[in-house]
């Protein structure tokens, strides 16, 4: 049976997705509104989120948004989201990691998370920034990993996202590719994967392997960042 995918709205201000049903013609629509951005220096915004039940277990899907304003390398740091119920009890946390980010340079990426349990009503997405998070090391921007003949091709066990990444930066560089989902106009979260360190102008294939659950929805954005 096909896992039936379930969107999500931002909220305002603390930056909170509520879920709201999509993925298949038989589930309620969500409207996205505008997320807001947290404060400082770098600020990160949840763009869309999604979820599915399967054997007991939760899965969560999730893309962001983050700026880098200084005029300095964001050297990275980790955030944390949190599935809430109705109450705004927590069901599950997680951490993940922001990658560092070029001075006023803007990256997007997707993650997941798991649990086993119930059900989440909306995700909470923190984030703190402060002084020491910044160098004057080199990071190249996401503009230096364009992406190239995109295609979509699905499986019994998975809906895969294809590609070809080539590093256009001056150094060798490992780099992070996620692939973003949309369901009627709204982004819904998405999936990633990992490419090998490429030297300066060498180009790889790359392959995300999604669950299927996304293979109703519309390929909003494939996206490359230096990690």
């Amino acid at each position: 049976m096909r896992k039936k995918l379930l969107s999500a709205s931002l909220s305002i201000i603390i930056v909170v997705l509520l879920l709201v049903g999509c993925g298949s013609s038989d589930s309620s629509g969500g409207t996205m509104a505008s997320g807001s951005w947290t404060p400082g220096q770098t600020s990160i915004k949840l763009l869309g989120a999604s979820w599915y039940a399967e054997n007991g277990y939760i899965h969560v899907f999730y893309s962001i948004e983050a700026t880098n304003k200084s005029s300095r390398t964001f050297d990275g740091s980790s955030f944390n989201i949190t599935c809430l119920d109705e109450e705004g009890r927590g069901l599950d946390f997680s951490s993940g990691y922001i990658v560092p980010i070029a001075p006023g340079d803007t990256i997007r990426f997707s993650n997941s998370l798991k649990y086993f349990g119930r059900a989440p009503t909306s995700v909470n997405l923190r984030f703190m920034d402060n002084i020491g998070m910044y160098s004057d090391d080199y990071v190249p921007y996401q503009s230096a990993f364009p992406i190239s003949n995109i295609s979509t091709s699905s499986s019994n066990d998975f809906y895969t996202v294809s590609g070809t990444v080539t590093n256009n930066s001056t150094e060798e560089q490992g780099i992070m590719v996620s692939a973003i989902f949309a369901q009627k106009g709204e982004i819904i979260g998405g999936y990633f994967t990992y490419v090998n360190p490429l030297y300066a102008g060498e180009s790889e294939l790359f392959y995300i392997l999604a669950p299927r659950a996304f293979e109703g929805c519309d390929l909003y954005a494939v996206t490359a960042n230096a990690y």
